[in-house]
This record gives structure tokens, sequence and C-alpha cells, in this order.
């Protein structure tokens, strides 16, 4: 038993003995003090010891938490132009203030471009943990929205803001869990690090492309604790089940541009070969075309753990390649000339293939389906491999335990995250990603995620303080 759980119990136990036989001023007798002693050590012996976490004051710890939060998401790290090196500042300030050792890695002075490496050391027994997140986030249309999207504005029972799901929620659980670890002088067995990245909201090349390529043998995790996972209702199946999900893999990313062209001329005189509607009778035929279900092992993990899925368009997406049309463009002038029929049309395509997909195979159907020879494919981007991380850890088994330890009736299980994050570079270095934020999130609010009035609740938030620093102290603390 530690001396400061032992020490203020014997004291209490004196000042009772010497209460009780002095209250009537009756000589306090010492030769009974041994029997004291031994009633004290006995009890003790029983007392459950305080762990760190225990004696933790969540209250203030959440409460700083919230505030942290309020003034990292008022900084206006919208890419374009992607300039977060006030963010950066922000956080390396704090971590020096605090005795945690951080390096600010500069990519593009000219432009912001700057990624927060901290780091707390551990014995070295184990390969490190890396708690990674970005600081950029997506441009705002400032007429969608209901409030000020950069003032961190409390509203009932939520926090409005530019990033706040997008994800700035992780960020800041993950300084206060590097925050957390550090003040309770936490011996560890792993390193553990923190680092946030520029650039991910494009394409990743001055932030996590960059580290990985260029410090990653100073890093060298083994996992990596990123987005793409919620406690989630609502997404999966129709009842109201709270459901962790935690991203094991990922989506691909391929974005294709389409291109034809016919002759020009004035809008009164219709042409056979009009360039907008050789594009539009194209992207008819892929609205048409309905993608075929692929079960992957995760989704089929998913199911087998939580039963049949429930008909939406995110299992939709979590079953089948997908394909959304983003852009279009067939006109002359800006703004366009409505009586001239342009010589060229464009058009996007936003493809997300299931990880095992071949795109070379993809393309050639998606050809196949719209059948027009005068129909150009050029790549806008292409994807890399897709690797699923291993969901049989110790780390996946702490994370379940821990959720499961404040909402007892919920499960956690692997998700196919749809869409791309920085993960996708880690895990081709080998390393065991598991996109994580454990806190509630309904699809009302998941849906604000690149849109109008972005917005976590504050109770989430909070509760993903607590889950967090107790899921990453348990898998990386040493252990006794």
């Amino acid at each position: 038993m530690k001396n400061d759980v032992v020490i203020p119990f014997l004291t209490l136990y004196i000042k009772i003995y010497r209460f009780e036989n002095n209250k009537e001023g009756i000589p306090m007798r010492i030769n009974r003090f041994p029997k004291i002693l031994a009633f004290v050590l006995l009890s003790l012996f029983f007392l459950p010891e305080l762990t760190p976490s225990q004696k933790i004051g969540w209250k203030t710890v959440e409460d700083r938490a919230v505030q942290l939060f309020q003034d990292y998401l008022a900084i206006n790290t919208c890419n374009p132009p992607g300039d977060v090196a006030a963010a950066a500042e922000f956080f390396s300030a704090i971590f020096e203030k605090e005795g945690v050792p951080v390096e600010l890695i500069w990519t593009n002075k000219n432009t912001g471009r700057v990624n927060v490496l901290a780091r707390l050391k551990g014995s070295g027994k184990k390969r490190p943990l890396m708690l990674l997140n970005h600081m950029d986030t997506v441009p705002v249309d400032r007429s969608g929205w209901s409030v000020d999207p950069h003032a961190a504005l409390k509203k009932d029972g939520y926090i409005y803001g530019r990033g706040a799901l997008d994800m700035k929620n992780f960020g800041i659980v993950q300084f206060m869990t590097m925050l957390l670890l550090k003040k309770n002088n936490i011996a560890l067995d792993r390193d553990v690090i923190f680092l946030a990245v520029a650039d991910e909201e494009t394409t990743g090349t001055l932030g996590s492309a960059w580290i990985v390529r260029n410090r990653w043998e100073d890093i060298d995790a083994e996992f990596v604790l990123d987005e793409g996972g919620f406690g989630t209702q609502g997404f999966f199946t129709k009842d109201k089940r709270l459901i962790f999900s935690v991203g094991v893999a990922e989506k691909k990313v391929l974005w294709l541009k389409l291109s034809t062209s016919g002759p020009s001329g004035h809008g009164s005189m219709p042409l056979k070969e009009n360039a907008n509607f050789i594009m539009v009778q194209a992207l008819s035929r892929v609205a048409s075309h309905v993608t075929p279900i692929h079960i992957t092992p995760p989704v089929a993990e998913m199911i087998k753990r939580l039963g049949k899925l429930a008909d939406t368009p995110y299992n939709n997406a979590l079953q089948r390649n997908t394909i959304s049309l983003t852009v279009t463009k067939g006109f002359v002038g800006d703004p366009p000339k409505s009586n001239v029929i342009p010589g060229k049309a464009e058009a996007v395509l936003d493809c997300r293939l299931l990880p095992d997909q071949d795109q070379n195979e993809f393309v050639l159907k998606l050809r196949e389906v719209i059948n027009e020879p005068r129909i150009k494919f050029d790549y806008i981007e292409r994807p890399i491999e897709s690797i699923v991380s291993s969901y049989d850890t110790e780390l996946f088994r702490i994370i379940e335990k821990e959720t499961r330890a404040v909402f007892p009736d919920s499960v956690t299980v692997p998700h196919l995250i749809i869409y791309g994050t920085d993960s996708r570079f880690y895990r081709r270095k080998g390393a065991h990603c598991y996109g994580f934020f454990p806190g509630p999130v309904t699809m009302e609010e998941y849906k604000t995620i690149h849109g109008n009035d972005e917005r976590i609740r504050e109770k989430s938030l909070r509760t993903a303080v607590r889950i967090y620093y107790n899921v990453v102290k348990s898998f990386c603390e040493t252990k006794k």
C-alpha cells in the first residue's frame, strides 16, 4: 500500500482514538495503540488501492478540455488555404509549458504547412503508439451556417464550429491524454507520440505523406489511433444500440474526369454533336448503374456482431463500390452565356472502391457502362493500396473493455471507413491503424461533417476525454 493512502488513514485512526479516549478526560492508554495500528493495517489490506485514474479530478479535466477545444476550434485552419501555423503554435506552447518534449516540423513556411510532433518516452520494451490528428479543415459557406463557424459557440448542449467532428475533437482528446500521462507520471512500456499534421484535407503531401517519407524511422509506431470511428447510434442498425465503430480499413479513392468535345455555335441553331448532350447521356447511364454488393472481411465481422445492417446510404456504401457525380461543366463565359453551345463538356466522378477492388477492372466496367467512345477518361486521383489492420490485438480488446466500462450495453465492431484518412500512409508502413473516437454521435450530427452547422455534443467530448485516456494508459503503461 502506498504512503499517500496509508498515512492519511493512520492519521485518521489516531485522531479518532485520541478523541474517544479524551472526551471525558480519560488519560490516553498507550498500550491500546498496537491494537489500533493492527486494525488500521487490516482495514487497509482489504481496502482497494486507488488507481491514478480514480485520483484524477475528472470534472476539472473535462472543463479544461472543453475550454481548450473552444480555443482550438476558433483557430481558422480551412484548407484551402491550409495555413495551420497558429494551431501548431497553440499545441506547442502548452506542451512546452507542461514539460512535454515537442517539435515543430515545417514543410512549407510560405503557406503555413507545419506538423507538431510530441513524445512521451517509454522504456522501449514495446514499439510506440502514435496519436494522429490533422489540424486543417475543409472550407465553409458562411451563408449556410446559423452561427459563426469560427466562434466555437456553445449552444443547446453543443459546441459549434468547422472541425468540431473532423477532426479537432480528436486532436483535443489526444492532447489531453498526453497532458494527463505526463501529469500523473505514468510509467510507459512504449513511447506515446502525438502527431498533428497539415494538409490532410487535400492530398496529405505536406503532412502525413511527408512524415512517412522523411521521419518514419524516428517514429516507427506499431499502432496508430486516428479518425474514422465513433460511438454511433442509428448508423448501422435500426435500433438505438450504442455501437462503437473502430476503423480498421478504408475504401480507396478514385477520382475520374470525364470529358468530351463537339462543335460550338449559337444556341438558336441546335447541333447534332452537342458536347453537353453527349455528356448528359453518358452520365445518365452511370446514374442507372448499380454496383454489386461485395462483403469484405471487416463488414462481415460487423454483420456477425450486429446482425443485418439497416438499409441506409451509409450501409450501402459499406457494401459496394460507389460512384458520385460531383462536378459538371459545359458552358462558355462566367457567368455562363445562355445562348452559346460550348465546344467542351466535363464531369468529375468521385468513386470509392472497396479495399480488394482492382481499379483497372473497375474503370473497364465503367467504360462498358458508359459505352461512348467520345468520352475521354483522365485520372485526377488514383487509389493506393488499402490494407486491413488486424482487430485481433490487445489494443482493440482494450478499446472494447474501456468503452463497455462506461457504456455496459454498447457493442464494439471493426469498421470499414467509407472515406479516406491519413491512416492509409501508415498502414503501408506496417502499423496497425484504428479510427477511434469514444464519444456518441448521432447520424444527424454526423451529417454536419464537411457541411453546415458542424457540431459536437459537449457531453460527448467530455466522455471521450475519459475513455481515451484510459485506453491509452491501459495499453501503454508499464505492467507490474
